[in-house]
């Protein structure tokens, strides 16, 4: 069923069109992303679908009996309010419920016998309200999604005014989760999360009994909760089923079409204006004034520019380090509490690691240490003969706010104006952006050209602090390409999962004020807990405690479980869709008229055929995964 419906949809901001007559239809239990370059249209869209912008033209339909909330990437609070207090204002009509039968509850308790019965009706029907929304669970619900977002039992008392923007962000998500709407509407909603905070949402979501339509960069996050991804391209929506990886396949497939459509195209309307040219004033005027009319009134297809090839040529080390790079011995911070101690980090020539762990357990602060801006506690930091340090910092200040775009890279390195632009539009930059002055940057463009100048440096030991954010999809599909293939030596903090898989063949894991190493990437370290990742990964303790391995493992045992019961939820998604599928045909091949078209009806067979071999092997799977939750007595 069909629970909005957005039609012709156009939205234009200063003369420059947006969303082009736009449309997109959403079904009751899809999840939906949008996904599109940064300034495509995808949070102009997302405010068009719930009413907060209006459009120029088109109409949204929304089904009244349909309950809905957005998530808008600001949020403004009462300073004084603590975080318990706004999540719990979440359940306001059920707190009001409740009160209610605690007032009927004492007037009952007094009542005389003949008002009983009209007591005991209202109280049943306030009572049926009350536990049809689980009103029972205010408390607990509230309780689960906060600490599953990131907050601790002790931070429920804290006011809004003493939180960061990352943990307003945070708190605005959790109260908007607590209500649980029939659809929900999600804008970057892993901004500011951690990556077991990413994981718990991702369980949370895919789990979630209602709609969702939600805007993200977060390339496994789209892969891991969506059914179906729309991406804002030049204007337009284009629709593709499936996760993130699906919509990859089909985009290469649709671009290669597109392609081949625009210069056969191309073809047709350079031989029209041949002819044109050719008969406009002679006998066949009257023919070239026609095909002239037809060259007016065709659709033409738009040119998709070749994907920017990247010469990391052109990002050359100065020299080539020592074979060890860096040694961390016991190094330890605190600041108002301790952050990390007893820390030990070797990393070689050519190696690239990923640092991991929740928000605020120091990760940032160590990668400072290591640069020299942050003086540490205790402990030593050994740099290796001929290595030369590139600092990516959150802050980018290495840029002039008052130089244009094509001034930072050739006054700062020896390079021609055209070698610049060549190198300026490698990193997405076009022709007339390259004149935008560094202060009217987008967050993204910043990081791009931060980037950019950190690579020209001839570094060979890059250290990056978040790299990602504010980068849109196509934006880290760059950098990924070039920190890939970059000879050097590299160390990196990410929230982005996906980018950290690309890059980081090493993990240094914050846990309890410590650091763990894994040798693997992050799906090797997702996928396999403690036990599992002793045959498989190779793993090293730095300064362990029982205590702290206890936690690990607990922590790894509840990694396990979530992603369980997301493989089983997933697989009962493709079990249903096979089902429906295999219904319908069945239906059709009950018609006794279709028997008159025998080619049609060979053809539903062996699909039939197919889709029964499918559904065998998903029952196969899902049944292990059902017996192993059993054996691990994991509750579903």
């Amino acid at each position: 069923m069909v629970i909005l419906n957005g039609e012709d949809i156009s939205v234009s901001y200063g003369g420059q069109m947006v969303l082009d007559k736009v449309s997109l239809a959403v079904n009751e239990g899809e999840r939906v992303g949008i996904v599109g370059v940064n300034g495509a249209g995808k949070t102009t869209l997302l405010k068009c679908l719930t009413k907060e912008l209006i459009p120029d033209s088109g109409n949204i339909h929304l089904s009244t009996a349909i309950t809905y909330q957005y998530l808008e990437q600001l949020a403004n609070y009462q300073e004084e309010s603590s975080i318990w207090e706004l999540v719990l204002d979440s359940f306001a009509n059920l707190l009001e419920l409740r009160s209610r039968l605690r007032e009927l509850e004492l007037v009952i308790s007094s009542a005389r016998e003949e008002d009983l019965p009209k007591l005991m009706t209202s109280y049943a029907l306030v009572t049926e309200e009350y536990e049809k929304n689980d009103g029972y669970l205010c408390e607990s619900n509230a309780k689960k999604v906060l600490m599953g977002l990131g907050f601790k039992d002790s931070d429920f008392a804290r006011k809004v005014k003493s939180l960061s923007g990352g943990e307003r962000t945070r708190l605005n998500l959790a109260r908007l989760l607590a209500l649980k709407p029939e659809l929900l509407f999600l804008d970057e909603p892993t901004n500011h999360l951690d990556l077991e905070a990413v994981e718990w949402l991702e369980d949370f979501l895919v789990n979630y009994k209602g709609t969702i339509i939600l805007v993200s960069h977060d390339r496994l996050f789209l892969d891991q909760v969506v059914t179906r991804l729309v991406e804002v391209s030049h204007n337009k929506l284009y629709a593709y089923p499936g996760n993130y990886t699906n919509y990859l396949k089909l985009k290469a497939a649709n671009s290669q079409a597109w392609a081949k459509a625009y210069q056969k195209q191309q073809v047709y309307i350079n031989k029209t204006r041949q002819y044109i040219d050719k008969y406009r004033a002679g006998i066949k005027s009257k023919q070239a004034q026609g095909r002239e009319k037809q060259l007016a009134r065709l659709e033409l297809i738009e040119n998709i520019a070749a994907e920017k090839t990247i010469d990391i040529g052109d990002y050359k080390m100065q020299e080539t380090s020592a074979t060890d790079v860096l040694f961390v011995e016991n190094l330890s911070k605190s600041y108002d509490k301790l952050l990390f101690a007893g820390v030990n980090i070797h990393i070689r020539k050519g190696e690239k690691v990923a640092i991991i762990g929740p928000n605020g357990c120091g990760k940032t602060t160590l990668l400072k240490i290591i640069v020299g801006q942050v003086l540490a506690d205790k402990g030593e930091i050994r740099i290796g003969n001929r290595v030369i340090i590139g600092y990516f910092s959150q802050e980018m200040a290495d840029l002039e706010a008052e130089k244009i775009v094509l001034e930072e890279i050739i006054y700062n390195f020896d390079i021609t104006i055209e070698k610049a632009r060549t190198l300026l539009g490698s990193m997405l930059f076009s022709e007339d952006e390259v004149f935008k002055r560094v202060k009217n940057l987008s967050g993204g463009e910043k990081a791009r050209l931060s980037i950019l100048k950190l690579l020209l440096t001839g570094a060979n030991f890059l250290i990056l602090d978040e790299p990602t954010n504010h980068l849109d999809i196509d934006s880290r599909l760059v950098i990924e390409d070039i920190l890939a293939t970059y000879p050097g030596t590299i160390l990196l903090v990410s929230h982005d999962r996906f980018f950290i898989d690309q890059i980081a063949r090493q993990l240094l894991v914050f846990n309890n004020n410590s650091l763990t190493k894994f040798l693997g990437n992050y799906s090797d370290f997702y996928q396999q807990g403690l036990n599992e990742a002793k045959a498989e990964v190779t793993k090293e303790k730095l300064a362990p405690s029982n205590q702290q391995l206890l936690r690990q493992e607990q922590k790894e045992e509840e990694r396990i479980e979530r992603r369980l019961r997301r493989e089983i939820a997933l697989l009962e998604d493709e079990i249903s869709l096979m089902e429906t599928k295999m219904l319908k045909i069945e239906k059709d091949l009950a018609n006794p008229n279709i028997y008159a078209d025998v080619a049609k009806v060979q053809v539903l067979g062996q699909e039939l055929d197919e889709i029964e071999n499918v559904l065998q092997d998903l029952y196969e799977k899902w049944n292990e995964l059902m017996d192993y939750a059993d054996d691990k007595q994991i509750s579903l």
